[in-house]
């Protein structure tokens, strides 16, 4: 705070680096230009009505006239021409409202008896409206008042309307009053202007490092897929060698290789794809295909899967759906996920996959009888890199991405994915797509 503080100038309360005062004027400019038009266009008419008052009751007085002709052509060139009033807006509040203030104390001067006669308690109330009213700065507002302020006090030590002992009470505690509150709002509407400048600055050095990241790994997927599909292709190679040779030992390490690379493979692929959809590079293939064909690949990918974990694999199809119009890769991808999920955290129980149409989607839905979430994990479950528990992803492994990837491309295919679990009961994932996309996205 002590920084903020002495990045403003005290006595001015304006920034000392004058670029910044700048680009704080502009901003306070463009959050305030339509008060500012409507105060000068209030501001006029209240000062017509006086001075149509005045003439009424006295005539024309030259001088009083001329002011108030001078500062209403100056006001109707500032109401019209948006350009000049954002230029000279504070030289309208600064000069033109004081003189005409005074000009009005000057004439009320000649006549006691006009209706809008100034009395006493205008005083304080001029003073601390003055200060708070005008979107100016502290030394404009200074400025407005004490000329302001000194033309009714002329007029009233004149009209034997005050004495000595009324100043404190008409000048001094409201002027001070008055002081305290624009100097106290100068100040904290910079620095929270500087505050929020900073904030905005990290926030886009943030995004600009995250967008960096995503592009980086979206375009590097290549280079670290190659390699990797190399040495598994090589280990795969070397083992059936081994196996072929009898060379156990040298086999039982191969396939180590072997696991080790596909588990490092899947991951890869799901940070990659991860960035991909950051990086908005990730599109959808629109195709049309046999939905019975695509199926079968299903259900003869994840079977084996599931009863890893002697768990039982039941498919509920409930759909007489001939053809799909969608992104058959990613739609397999994301019930290939879906069924991961579910062998992993089910053992020896019952892991289906039903379907079923409502209107033009179609919906798959993946139920388990595994260890089930509660209301607090249900909340974070499609959060990225994160685990149900901080437990879970020692006990089960993963990364915490295959279910926000499906998520995300679930969305992007114009559908949704949901989720409903109770602890120890299980759980179900969901996705609702539509049966036909058009086009390419």
């Amino acid at each position: 705070m002590t920084e903020l503080e002495d990045s403003i100038n005290r006595l001015t309360c304006t920034f000392k680096d004058t670029k910044l005062e700048k680009e704080y004027q502009a901003m306070k400019l463009e959050k305030n230009k339509n008060y500012i038009w409507n105060l000068m266009l209030l501001g006029h008419l209240i000062f017509l009505l006086v001075i149509l008052d005045d003439i009424v009751q006295l005539g024309i007085q030259p001088i009083y006239v001329f002011v108030h002709v001078f500062c209403s052509i100056t006001v109707y060139v500032l109401l019209l021409l948006e350009e000049y009033r954002k230029k000279y807006y504070k030289q309208y509040f600064t000069f033109i409202i004081p003189a005409l203030m005074a000009n009005g104390a000057y004439h009320y001067s000649m006549n006691e008896e006009a209706f809008f006669g100034p009395g006493e308690a205008v005083l304080p109330l001029l003073t601390l409206l003055f200060f708070t009213i005008y979107p100016v700065n502290f030394l404009n507002s200074l400025f407005i008042v004490t000329t302001t302020v000194t033309g009714f006090l002329m007029y009233l030590f004149k009209m034997d309307i005050i004495v000595d002992t009324q100043v404190p009470y008409l000048l001094i505690m409201p002027f001070v009053y008055g002081v305290f509150v624009k100097r106290s709002n100068e100040y904290r509407d910079r620095i929270d202007y500087v505050k929020t400048e900073e904030l905005k600055i990290l926030r886009e050095q943030a995004q600009n490092a995250s967008k960096a990241k995503s592009d980086f790994l979206a375009n590097m997927s290549h280079e670290l897929r190659t390699p990797l599909n190399a040495i598994l292709g090589y280990s795969e190679m070397l083992m059936e060698e081994a196996e072929d040779d009898e060379l156990e030992t040298y086999a039982a390490d191969l396939a180590k290789i072997q696991s080790s690379g596909e588990h490092l493979l899947t991951l890869i692929n799901d940070i990659l794809d991860l960035s991909k959809i950051e990086a908005g590079k990730m599109d959808l293939h629109i195709e049309e295909f046999e939905f019975e064909k695509h199926l079968i690949q299903i259900e003869s990918t994840g079977k084996p899967l599931v009863e890893k974990n002697s768990n039982k694999f039941i498919l509920e199809n409930n759909v007489s759906v001939k053809k799909l119009k969608n992104d058959q890769t990613k739609l397999r991808q994301i019930l290939f996920n879906m069924l991961s999920n579910a062998a992993k955290f089910t053992k020896a129980g019952t892991i289906t996959l039903s379907i079923n149409t409502f209107g033009n989607d179609i919906k798959f839905a993946v139920t388990d009888t595994g260890i089930g979430m509660n209301e607090e994990q249900l909340g974070k479950v499609f959060d990225e890199f994160t685990q149900a528990e901080a437990s879970t992803a020692k006990d089960y492994g993963g990364t915490g991405l295959g279910l926000p990837i499906s998520k995300k491309m679930t969305e992007m295919m114009g559908g949704k994915m949901e989720v409903e679990s109770e602890k120890g009961e299980g759980t179900t994932f969901s996705i609702t797509i539509p049966i036909e996309i058009e086009g390419e996205k």
